[in-house]
């Protein structure tokens, strides 16, 4: 029956987009039709995006198994590893000349993904930004976005067994709420052909109150380089560097060097490539493939000993992502892509008597294959 109530529910919400996506349509093309574009400051920007998630805690073997056994009670509260999900924008924008001729853009927006079956990860962000053009070759972007809540998944908690042992009680969830900080510069070179990014964010990462050691500053630097081959045919390629320095305690008379708790701290290289290629029209439409492919090795830092923080000491992790997307555009304002995601994550440890352990807890595969619609109306 609850099965039924969410399908229901999904069908609603579908059809209630697509009315507005309509009723969005007659307004863009009646009520604004005698505007001159040139005029038009104003564009809604509205998305939808259906899609299947293989994995959505990112469980390992170990776990998939124990959750379709039934085992662990009290640490699986889901209904299902894998989800039909439903991810949803909007977003508004204004651009005009304010800094002399160049141009600025203001936006604001708002993302969620809601999730069919299990509702616990169901989550939002909230966005603002400022794009500011200092020469017709030179702009920055600088943007703020929080999320109020997301949920990992529920672990058992070490404090909670002290006192009232190997119980269901005893796992508690992992949530976070994030604010970031971000901005990049472009420059497009002379030859007009290649265009470079600068990028650096500040991330601050606040944990519930079972898991306040995981509290965390993270910065990310990097860059990216986009290149035109020819006229149908993109490249880019990029590298950020990132830190994540963990809280490491969760008493008031405790430091990271004295406490007994966790100790995720970690640094990450990040390399990244794609290719963008604009296909043959079909029926006189204009589409496009990208392919992109990403490298991630991380590294924890903790100075704790095995024995105490068995997850992080000595640990490395090889994370993967490959992702192919294809677009079409069916009229001036409104298109289609699909796309294929898959993400995996080795992990191991510089101490060899743990390696099978730290592989068992960490390692997973997922993928996402899905549908995306994107409408614009501009005023």
């Amino acid at each position: 029956m609850k099965t039924i109530k969410k399908i229901v529910f999904s069908a609603k919400f579908i059809s209630q987009l697509i009315f507005l996506i309509i009723i969005s349509f007659c307004l863009n093309k009646n009520l604004f039709a005698g505007d001159n574009p040139e005029k038009k400051k104003w564009t809604i920007s509205l998305s939808l995006n259906p899609y299947y998630d293989s994995n959505i805690l990112k469980y390992s073997e170990k776990y998939i198994e124990r959750f379709k056994n039934g085992e662990d009670e009290g640490r699986f509260h889901i209904h299902s590893i894998d989800d039909l999900t439903f991810g949803y924008s909007a977003g508004l924008t204004y651009s005009d000349e304010i800094l002399g001729n160049q141009k600025t853009v203001f936006g604001v927006g708002f993302d969620s993904d809601a999730y069919t079956y299990n509702s616990i990860k169901t989550w939002y962000i909230y966005n603002i930004f400022w794009r500011q053009y200092i020469t017709s070759s030179t702009s920055f972007f600088l943007s703020y976005s929080y999320i109020p809540g997301f949920y990992v998944r529920h672990f058992r908690d070490e404090d909670w067994v002290k006192y009232f042992g190997y119980t269901p009680e005893t796992f508690q969830p992992y949530e976070f709420s994030k604010d970031d900080i971000s901005v990049w510069v472009q420059h497009i070179l002379p030859w007009k052909t290649t265009r470079a990014r600068l990028y650096f964010s500040y991330m601050k990462y606040f944990l519930n109150q079972s898991n306040t050691e995981y509290d965390s500053e993270d910065f990310l630097y990097g860059f990216r380089i986009f290149q035109s081959l020819t006229d149908d045919l993109d490249f880019n390629i990029g590298y950020y560097y990132t830190t994540s320095d963990a809280k490491g305690f969760d008493e008031p008379v405790e430091t990271k060097l004295t406490a007994d708790d966790s100790d995720a701290s970690n640094y990450e290289h990040i390399y990244f490539a794609g290719l963008d290629y604009m296909l043959p029209k079909v029926f006189s439409l204009n589409n496009d493939i990208s392919i992109d492919v990403q490298y991630q090795r991380a590294f924890y830092t903790t100075d704790h000993y095995l024995e105490l923080d068995p997850l992080h000491a000595g640990r490395y992790d090889y994370n993967y992502r490959f992702v192919v997307n294809y677009n079409l555009d069916l009229f001036k304002d409104f298109s289609i892509s699909a796309y294929y995601n898959w993400i995996g994550r080795e992990s191991s440890t510089s101490a060899e008597e743990n390696r099978e352990y730290v592989s068992n807890e960490k390692d997973y595969t997922q993928y996402r294959v899905g549908l995306r619609f994107n409408y614009i109306i501009k005023f």
